[in-house]
């Protein structure tokens, strides 16, 4: 029988930096877990073509993730989704659903936020030209994670990420060898 692979889950606000973080774990930790995969919650929407930002149609797509995680999980597979989908429902889904699973949460101030926003969504939705933004008109459940990561600056990307690692160390969660010679 197979274990269950790791589900990593890191969420946080549009441009707080979750899939920043989250890729340059996964460039970390791949050479030590060839079983890793990386799934961003851009690229998920993409290749599923879920186009809504609605808070149900956000949760409907976090359940479809869970459920691809877990499929993938049940399998060996370890993996870190990065997504916003910062809901209690979903928190509370993914903590049943899941045998081995950890949350971390990028925290960004707002007004860093708006300060980045890449995408132009806080602006647009703070002018009223856009909706379905969540921390503006679709408000958020701040959660209980197991990890908080401060991204209010953009430095030491490394630091934030070995910080990940080194938690992942003191959990026994799996044997990492972050430094492969």
């Amino acid at each position: 029988m197979v274990e269950n692979g790791w589900v990593i889950w890191i969420n946080g606000l549009a441009g707080s930096g979750k899939s920043t973080i989250g890729k340059h774990l996964y460039d970390k930790l791949k050479p030590s877990l060839p079983n890793l995969v990386y799934l961003d919650g851009d690229g998920f929407r993409e290749l599923f073509g879920h186009h809504h930002h609605d808070k149900q149609s956000r949760i409907q797509v976090a359940h479809k993730r869970a459920d691809l995680c877990h499929f993938l999980s049940s399998q060996g597979i370890h993996i870190i989704a990065t997504t916003i989908s910062l809901f209690d429902e979903i928190y509370r889904y993914n903590r049943e659903k899941f045998t081995h699973y950890l949350e971390i949460y990028i925290q960004c101030e707002l007004k860093e936020l708006i300060k980045r926003d890449q995408k132009n969504l806080y602006t647009q939705a703070l002018q009223s030209q856009i909706k379905d933004v969540v921390g503006i008109d679709i408000p958020y459940d701040t959660p209980q994670s197991d990890l908080i990561i401060d991204n209010n600056t953009l430095t030491d990307l490394d630091k934030k990420t070995q910080t990940i690692i080194d938690f992942l160390k003191t959990k026994n969660i799996f044997s990492l060898d972050t430094n492969p010679s």
